[in-house]
This record gives C-alpha cells, structure tokens and sequence, in this order.
C-alpha cells in the first residue's frame, strides 16, 4: 500500500526540482547566446529549443530495432504481460497503448523512447526472465511514468538545450580567438569574467541535464507505485537489480555524473511511501490465477495495440 501524502510530497518535489533544473539550464543557454550575440543570440537559442520540441520524435519501432534488434511481442506470445500492460495504461489515463517490443539479450534492459502517439516500450528477453511478474509489472509502470509525464520530450528538451549552449559557447570562444590581437593590443575590451561563464556555461549546463534526468527517475518510481498500488514490485525489482550489478561503492561525487539515482536512494523513497492508503488505484493482484481480462469495451478500445505490426503511426 501507499502514503497519499508521502506520494503527493514525493510529486511537489519532484515537479519543483525540475522546473528549477529546466529553468537554470535554459538560463544558461541565454547566458551562451547573449554573449556571442547579445539579445539576437538569445531569441536564436530560445528558437532552437523550441523547434526541438517541435520535432516529431517519428518511428520509436524502428528505432528500437535499429539500436537493439528489438521486435514487436505480440498479445498471442505473451497475453498476461500484455493484460498488465494495458491495465496500466489505462490507470495512467494514455489515450494509446504503446506497443510492446522484445530485445533479444541476456542483460536486463527495460526502456520507452518516444512520447504521444509516437512511443513504445522494450524489455530484454533477460528482463522478462529475471524478474517476477509482480517486479515485471512494476518495472512496465515505471516506463509508462516516463511516457505518461513526457519526460522524453523534457530531455530531448534539455539535450537540445546543451547542445546549443555548448555551440553558442565554443562559437563565442572562436570569435575571441580571432579578435585576440586587436584585445592584446587594447583596441578592443574583454571581461574577464565572460570567460569564465564560456568555459563553465556548458559544464554547468551537462551537470543540470543529468540532475533532470535523476529527478525524472524519482518521478517515475513515485508514479509506478502509484499505478501498481503499492512500491512492492518496484522495491523489490531494485533491490534484485543491486543484487547483480551493484557490486562497486563509488565516490559520493560518481552521482553528480550518473543519469539515474543510486539504487539505494530509489529505494528509499519508496519504501517512504509503504503505508496504507484508501483513494488510489486498487494494487495489482498476483498468484497463480491469470490477470483479470480487460472489459469488453476496453478490448475494443484496445484492440489494435495486439498488433503492433499492422500501425504505421511509428
């Protein structure tokens, strides 16, 4: 079961620390672009973020198979993993059921890329094989988090962001370069200090995408339990995940580079929120018996995400 409170300071936190995270790495790309070109190197920065969102982010399908020979899973090999996944999309309120995609590895691999229509998710064959159905559930929340609160577009958002404040900075370096010996013989000024915010700008600016990136996993750990009514499943897919592949105890300096939290952070939180509750969605039951099959209604609703094969939005 769930704190609603915890659950509803956990999502205050995380809303703030991503908007004062966008907001100071937006800040910095202005800072990039006003000082290679003053109130036109903003306006030309702010345009090239907004067109990043602006971008479809197209065929997700084929972007999985491109990068890990994923194939889509059809409802026929694995019908109870897909009756969890479309119960969960409903609880998250997505107008679409993103289609289910199998990666052909041994590693433990669970990922969504795209956002809107424009999405899907991937499991590796070693996920759905190391994980227990309650744990698999949970892991599938937590993509549909991510998918459901468009964090994909927040950090191609960001990414694009970066990558601008880091062409503006090295463009505005170059300028000083060619300028330097008309600066060395004191026909031209150069503050110091300008120097300084070119060289840390991008920095800065990296340092803020990758703390994002850590809120939005927070985020979507907070919103799986939500959706399974209970961080038991995602608990204990975590600690199962520690189990195997966290084996080192790097400095406290290593998190400021890693894109998701530490493994002992996440659980944290989320055993914060292991009280009762009463007003959210009822925690998915697992045994022997088969998952519930959707209603009628649903089915139809539904109907074409068993075939993921036969859509051409992606």
């Amino acid at each position: 079961m769930l704190d609603t409170v915890s659950l509803k300071d956990q999502a205050r936190r995380n809303r703030r620390d991503t908007a004062v995270v966008l907001a100071a790495i937006a800040a910095l790309m202005s800072l990039a672009g006003w000082l290679l070109a003053g109130g036109l190197g903003i306006l030309v920065a702010l345009a090239g973020a907004a067109l990043a969102l602006a971008v479809s982010p197209g065929n997700s399908v084929a972007l999985l198979r491109a990068l890990y020979r994923a194939r889509p899973l059809p409802f026929q090999a694995a019908p109870e993993l897909w009756r969890v996944h479309m119960e969960l999309c409903r609880r998250a309120g997505l107008e679409t059921v993103p289609p289910l995609l199998i990666i052909p590895s041994a590693s433990v691999i669970a990922l969504s890329t795209g956002w809107g229509r424009h999405c899907a998710i991937a499991l590796s064959e070693g996920a759905l094989g190391h994980f227990s159905p309650e744990e698999t559930a949970a892991v599938l929340a937590h993509e549909i988090a991510h998918i459901r609160a468009g964090d994909l577009k927040l950090l191609r958002l960001a990414d694009t962001a970066g990558t601008l404040t880091h062409a503006l900075s090295a463009a505005t370096l170059i300028l000083l370069a060619v300028f330097l010996p008309e600066i060395l013989a004191g026909e031209a000024s150069l503050n110091p200090w300008a120097i300084v915010l070119l060289a840390l700008s991008p920095i800065g600016c990296d340092l803020l995408r990758l703390r994002l990136s850590r809120t939005r996993e927070f985020a979507a750990d907070a919103e799986a339990a939500r959706l399974c009514g209970s961080p038991r499943g995602l608990i204990s897919a975590l600690a199962r995940l520690e189990r195997r592949y966290d084996t080192l105890s790097p400095p406290r300096w290593w998190q400021l580079i890693r894109t998701h939290p530490s493994t002992g952070e996440r659980i944290a939180r989320l055993q914060d929120l292991a009280v009762p509750l009463l007003d959210l969605p009822q925690r998915l039951v697992f045994g022997t018996a088969p998952w519930s099959l959707p209603t009628p209604s649903t089915q139809a609703r539904y109907a074409w995400a068993a075939h993921p094969r036969r859509r051409h939005m992606w």
